[in-house]
């Protein structure tokens, strides 16, 4: 034991939420988050990656026994080691699931002035020809590359329009991929403005879910998501998200703040906490936003998490910012490049789906017979590697990833300095409901 050296991880963030509590987490190595008492923290704190267990011990004054069981534990996580291999996410050499954005149409029902499809309202949805090809391709990719497991976010324009279209197409892939022994996911990325009674009970019979488009509460909504007619449409939107709800038919919310809706973020915030569902809050990409008032409103918001915490809200199960991965990590932003892309209504394959409108190599098409989709994929653009050196040598570089490969400046997200507030502040908030369930449960 006396030669037992711990080393602390290079990528550790060790930091007090009260005089008593405090967290360690690696930012490398997935779910190493773990809460400390005051006694543990001094522990990690006081490891300098020279001096061996025995010598601490007598620093700390306790059993040398005691404080190897310890360094044990954090060990199994990497928050420690007793030698300096410390492991990072790896990309894996081949995918096991895909992740793919469908264009179902160019058709919307609404009048966002800053919609980035440059295609919208033109043309029409995808017709039943592609559907029928984009079946194909996915069974051959299942029994090529032994898939196992498919997610088709369904998106346009308002994709809610086509449900009728995909009505017959969702069961029946489900059916033939579950023969070839991959299970299918599939989720409507909408406005949630057009729902009914059939699209319910169909959703609850195959477990379709809903990323849903919200700007804010009321008026901050209404004055970015019209109807053509010049109505709001937070109120239909509302309902929708409630009857979802009372349904349990799974349910996401996804913000983009913007210099438009940043002063309605603190109300937006209580009510998504009190519908208890997941969201996310993106930041505009290619505008301008006021760093100022976004500190100050995200910090506003972050005061209300805090509280809702203290109540039972589960804040690590419903809250996400930006593409940031703080507990599961990454080596990439999203899937596009790796294990996913973006088709077209014509069949077209994109590296991502802001590039819908684009020209691109005409041989990157569903009805290309000699690509499979992973070797679509592969023969692609791979934005995703391009990565400033600042970025690869970052202790948050799992975490953030360098965020969006579209919209990276010089190779690093254009938000990277409000990612190294944010991250702190988010673990102090995952502490937090550490220590509120511990106290439920009668554990300290």
């Amino acid at each position: 034991m006396k030669e037992l050296i711990p080393q602390k991880a290079p990528e550790l963030l060790l930091s007090l939420v009260n005089p008593e509590y405090g967290y360690a987490v690696n930012c490398a190595y997935p779910n190493s988050f773990r809460l400390l008492n005051r006694g543990q923290y001094e522990i990690v704190q006081s490891i300098n990656n020279r001096d061996d267990i025995q010598t601490l011990a007598i620093q700390l004054r306790m059993p040398s026994e005691r404080l190897h069981q310890f360094l044990l534990l954090l060990s199994k996580t990497e928050i420690v080691r007793f030698d300096n291999s410390f492991s990072l996410p790896k990309k894996s050499a081949k995918p096991k699931s895909l992740n793919f954005w469908i264009h179902t149409t160019n058709a919307c029902n609404l009048g966002c002035s800053y919609c980035y499809i440059s295609t919208l309202n033109t043309g029409k949805g995808m017709n039943d020809t592609v559907r029928q090809q984009l079946m194909y391709k996915l069974l051959e990719v299942v029994k090529v590359r032994g898939i196992k497991q498919i997610k088709l976010r369904l998106a346009g324009g308002e994709p809610m329009g086509q449900f009728n279209a995909w009505k017959a197409f969702i069961p029946a892939a489900a059916t033939i991929l579950a023969e070839a022994g991959c299970k299918l996911d599939v989720a409507f990325i909408t406005n949630l403005t057009l729902l009914n009674e059939d699209i319910l009970e169909f959703s609850k019979k195959h477990r379709v879910s809903y990323g849903v488009s919200l700007d804010g509460v009321a008026e901050i909504h209404d004055a970015t998501r019209r109807f053509r007619s010049g109505s709001g449409s937070f109120q239909l939107v509302d309902t929708n998200l409630r009857r979802l709800v009372a349904e349990k038919i799974p349910v996401s919310v996804n913000t983009v703040v913007s210099n438009v809706n940043i002063i309605g973020l603190p109300d937006l915030t209580r009510y998504l906490i009190s519908l208890d569902i997941p969201f996310r809050y993106s930041i505009v990409k290619g505008a301008a936003i006021d760093a100022a008032l976004l500190d100050n409103y995200l910090a506003a918001s972050h005061a209300i998490m805090g509280e809702a915490i203290e109540t039972g809200w589960q804040f690590s199960q419903r809250y996400q910012f930006c593409d940031l991965k703080p507990n599961e990590l990454g080596f990439q932003t999203c899937a596009s490049g790796f294990s996913g892309g973006a088709i077209y209504v014509d069949g077209s394959f994109k590296y991502c789906h802001v590039h819908f409108g684009k020209e691109s190599d005409s041989s990157r098409s569903i009805f290309n017979e000699e690509l499979d989709l992973v070797a679509m994929i592969e023969s692609g653009q791979h934005d995703e590697e391009i990565r400033s050196a600042d970025c690869r040598k970052c202790r948050y570089r799992s975490v953030c990833t360098s965020g969006c490969p579209v919209y990276r400046v010089e190779g690093k997200d254009p938000q990277c300095s409000l990612y190294h507030r944010f991250i702190p502040q988010y673990y102090e908030l995952q502490a937090k409901e550490r220590l509120r369930l511990l106290r439920q449960y009668e554990m300290i």
